[in-house]
């Protein structure tokens, strides 16, 4: 089968965002960017031109002849996006990364540890991929949903929305049940596979790629 991916762009984007509450501490999450490291590998298998943005992440190890652009803060993978979204064309971003959905009132210097109490106050942060889809409208667009402890359908359903008003062309419905990994690929009107781990979720999407 003709590999129709070969020399084709891609700029994927993996690990977590940190939103920073004051000098010293911050609000981030649990991703290991490891879906997205496998994706890399993956692209760079199939003879794609690959960049990868990288989150905050100890062991990093996505392969040989993959452009790396770290960031830690969401500020910092906003400003990357946006002057690599201006510089470059893409053919084809998956956006993997864990992206804060909220940011920090930040406060200057370091907050006293010996208050009883502190409050924090969060504002919805905004919406990266919409940023990506403004930028480059002819990438072929994947969003990746994580819910934990979900139904099936109540996951499909979530994320198939999101699709929908993100305007991605697909989206990667993930789930953690029990500490089990479950993964779809979606479209609008189809799930075009399934996936019982982060190495088969990579396979499946760029075999529904190939064929799309």
């Amino acid at each position: 089968m003709k590999n129709l991916l070969k020399n084709k762009r891609v700029l994927i984007t993996a690990g977590p965002t940190w939103a920073p509450i004051d000098d010293v501490r911050v609000l981030s999450n649990v991703s290991s960017g490891e879906l997205g490291m496998l994706l890399a590998k993956r692209a760079k298998s199939l003879g794609m031109k690959v960049e990868l943005l990288l989150g905050p992440v100890g062991c990093v190890d996505p392969g040989h002849g993959i452009t790396i652009n770290r960031f830690r803060f969401f500020n910092d993978l906003f400003e990357l996006i946006k002057e690599r979204l201006k510089r470059n064309s893409y053919d084809l971003i998956l956006h993997a990364a864990a992206v804060s959905d909220y940011l920090a009132d930040t406060v200057l210097g370091k907050i006293s540890s010996s208050k009883p109490e502190f409050v924090l106050k969060l504002s919805r942060a905004p919406k990266i991929i919409d940023l990506m889809r403004k930028l480059n409208p002819k990438a072929f667009l994947v969003m990746f949903k994580l819910e934990s402890n979900v139904s099936d359908p109540v996951l499909l359903k979530r994320s198939l929305e999101a699709m929908k008003k993100s305007k991605a062309d697909l989206v990667v419905a993930n789930t953690f049940q029990s500490g089990h990994y479950k993964g779809f690929i979606l479209g609008a009107q189809n799930i075009f596979a399934r996936a019982r781990s982060k190495k088969d979720l990579a396979r499946e999407l760029f075999k529904t790629l190939q064929d799309r």
